[in-house]
């Protein structure tokens, strides 16, 4: 059965990688939000977003927040999430805010799975996720505000939400491998009862 995936996760928590993995297989496709903000360098071939969309547009789509950066705005358009599931595939996108999450949880009754990607909360895990964030080009300023969402995401969604909890990739530094993650997701689709499948390059079917 095709659902919508959900994708949440802070920043630096590896989703646009994760999503890269998920995206070959061929039952799946990622739907992109829209930033108003110009890509980082390290964000020019992001496969989950589509940037410098005017914030007067994104005010427009169905799904949209400011975020931890003020003026920063970001949106989800319905339309994409339909069209996907038209087809027969599944859309998987990067979670809104929180409040958006609860209005598409209405919109999709039934049909909204949350997965929940997770770096570790340990101290060398931290550290690194604040390197990493560094090197993506985040001031101090940015990286405080980014723990404090993070702390959001792990207290109140992860652990007070049954629901986006029991859905867990585990993406710890230095550790988690390709192979590990689409494990992972394919684990969770089977729980899920969603239908995937993996198509190499060369358009062998695998699974």
């Amino acid at each position: 059965m095709n659902k919508i995936i959900l994708l949440i996760g802070d920043s630096g928590s590896g989703k646009d990688h994760f999503l890269e993995i998920v995206n070959e297989y061929d039952s799946v496709e990622v739907v992109k939000r829209y930033i108003s903000r110009a890509a980082r360098t390290s964000e020019k071939n992001s496969i989950s977003s589509i940037f410098n969309t005017p914030i007067d547009e994104i005010k427009k789509l169905d799904y949209f927040y400011e975020g931890v950066e003020k003026g920063n705005w970001y949106g989800t358009c319905r339309t994409d999430l339909d069209r996907v599931l038209n087809s027969g595939k599944s859309p998987i996108v990067v979670c809104p805010n929180y409040e958006n999450y609860l209005q598409m949880l209405n919109d999709y009754n039934g049909q909204l799975v949350p997965f929940f990607i997770y770096r570790g909360y340990s101290d060398d895990e931290i550290e690194k996720w604040r390197s990493s964030l560094i090197a993506r080009g985040s001031s101090l300023h940015e990286i405080e505000e980014r723990e404090k969402k993070r702390d959001f995401y792990f207290k109140n969604l992860y652990l007070e939400h049954y629901e986006l909890g029991e859905n867990v990739i585990l993406n710890l530094y230095d550790i988690t491998t390709k192979e590990d993650l689409r494990l992972q997701f394919e684990g969770l689709c089977q729980k899920n009862d969603i239908d995937i499948e993996f198509l190499e390059k060369s358009q062998n079917k695998l699974i």
